[in-house]
């Protein structure tokens, strides 16, 4: 679906990382995990790729009635990303989708779930949460959010949800002060330890979510493979030229 869409609000999340919310005249329906292209009117600073990129929705549906919301690093190497952030509020914009399978749908929404985020990658983590808490699921689901320092996107929603639910497990693992996720690193911070009262989630029984910069994915899809997850249960997306 092509439309318009207004910008609202620019927000910041993080150190270098803010999200852009839209409003669009009509509701969209999707599923939590899926993408949008967003299409600049005009670029205000040179950028070789053009002037569209897909984002993932960082909202989840449950949030959502005709607006959109994006998070994103603003890297001063991106032309796109700097006229993006220079957008007077009230811009218009051209967006189209929703589109994207790394979604939650019904298919998974009944299977303990075990979330591997990478800095921007926490993104469609947050919808598949916000998404588990509101639609009623309850599913067992740990997220482990790897990032560069202590400045985590979305870390006060992401504590706030773990301490209110006890089907939701949130960890936040800066690599500056302990090191990137190994295979020793992980198997201290997966279960079979159990959340709190009586759910839990187990290893052999859980989908695995990987989500980030290529390197980070690649990596963790090794540890994964070393500690013997089929690799049917698990599931990537790699962020590339965010």
């Amino acid at each position: 679906m092509l439309m318009k869409a207004k910008l609202i609000e620019n927000k910041s999340e993080a150190k270098g990382t803010k999200s852009f919310v839209f409003k669009t005249d009509n509701q969209i329906s999707f599923l939590p995990g899926q993408f949008v292209y967003i299409t600049l009117p005009k670029l205000d600073f040179p950028d070789s790729r053009g002037a569209t990129r897909y984002f993932t929705v960082s909202l989840s549906p449950t949030e959502s009635k005709n607006t959109m919301q994006i998070t994103t690093r603003i890297r001063d190497e991106s032309g796109y990303k700097k006229t993006l952030d220079a957008l007077p509020i009230g811009s218009e914009v051209e967006m189209e989708g929703p589109s994207g399978t790394f979604v939650l749908d019904e298919k998974t929404e009944s299977t303990n779930h075990i979330f591997l985020a990478g800095g921007i990658g926490i993104t469609p983590f947050r919808a598949f949460i916000k998404y588990n808490i509101d639609k009623g699921p309850k599913t067992p689901m740990h997220l482990i959010y790897s990032n560069g320092d202590s400045d985590f996107v979305f870390k006060k929603e992401l504590e706030k949800w773990g301490k209110e639910n006890d089907f939701i497990k949130v960890e936040l693992f800066d690599t500056s002060k302990s090191g990137h996720l190994d295979k020793v690193v992980l198997q201290k911070l997966l279960p079979d330890s159990r959340f709190k009262k009586n759910a839990s989630l187990r290893v052999q029984d859980s989908t695995f979510w990987l989500v980030g910069p290529p390197p980070f994915v690649s990596a963790l899809e090794d540890v994964l493979e070393s500690l013997k997850i089929p690799a049917s249960n698990v599931i990537t997306e790699k962020f590339t030229g965010y």
